[in-house]
């Protein structure tokens, strides 16, 4: 499917569940913040602690969503059950994930350390020491620091580049729950191997909704997110052929029907 066709199988998807698809969104997005809001005044642990609840609950309403798109019954706070329930599973596939992004954290890591060390050498250099020598070293701790600062917008541009691999990470473990957390981002990996630039233009093809959504003081968002998460619902079930209880319920109402010699005639 090109992203048009993708699009409107979403849409036609969420026909007649808008509503609960922006309440289920607002839900989620109010838990998140209030549990961030929380988080932010234990510190340290909190960040830690906030990332640690925040990825269950992320693949939670990714779920949710596969459900509502195949016209299965989910609850508007199921999201939070369904995330921790799997808890264990979901972080293995996060820390394997890591395990394939390995390369461009540490160099993320390693030019951010250097550009801290840079700066720091050149304002001591330029304010504390006052000779040619100094302003030449300020100069070269400046240099690196602007040399690191390309490296880490060309490792992150590498890093989303490699990162969209890993895209379809939480479908692929809900439709195959026996799978390691390894094996599930082997198959992410596969399948999305040549269909990176697929799901970048389709992500990028929501840019003018994401605009308007602007325009309403953020209340567009709840209706522009369902729209975007089923629509990656359609695109993982399109690259991986899997058919929704709905496509299977056509399927075999369509087989009935030629196997009824009646209904055929």
């Amino acid at each position: 499917m090109i992203s048009s066709e993708v699009r409107a199988n979403a849409r036609e998807s969420l026909r007649g569940k808008w509503g609960k698809a922006a309440l289920l969104t607002l839900v989620y997005a109010l838990i998140v913040y209030a549990i961030s809001w929380v988080c932010a005044f234990i510190p340290v642990i909190g960040s830690l602690a906030n990332i640690v609840v925040t990825v269950p609950l992320t693949y939670g309403i990714v779920v949710s969503f596969i459900k509502l798109k195949r016209n299965e019954e989910v609850g508007y706070v199921d999201f939070c059950t369904i995330g921790f329930s799997s808890f264990s599973k979901i972080w293995s596939v996060t820390l394997n994930t890591a395990l394939k992004m390995i390369v461009p954290i540490i160099l993320m890591i390693v030019f951010l350390v250097v550009i801290i060390f840079s700066t720091a050498g050149a304002i001591f250099s330029f304010n504390y020491t006052e000779s040619a020598l100094s302003y030449s070293a300020a100069s070269g701790f400046g240099t690196v620091a602007i040399i690191c600062s390309l490296g880490i917008m060309i490792t992150s541009i590498y890093a989303a580049v490699k990162g969209l691999l890993y895209s379809l990470n939480n479908y692929i473990l809900f439709d195959n729950p026996n799978m390691s957390g390894k094996e599930v981002v082997e198959q992410s990996e596969k399948l999305m191997r040549g269909n990176r630039a697929r799901l970048f233009w389709l992500e990028l093809s929501f840019i003018g909704w994401a605009i308007l959504a602007s325009f309403t003081f953020g209340i567009g968002i709840f209706w522009l997110m369902p729209y975007m998460m089923v629509s990656l619902v359609v695109f993982y079930e399109d690259l991986a052929g899997v058919k929704s209880s709905a496509s299977k319920d056509e399927a075999k109402e369509i087989e009935e029907s030629q196997d009824d010699p009646i209904q055929s005639n």
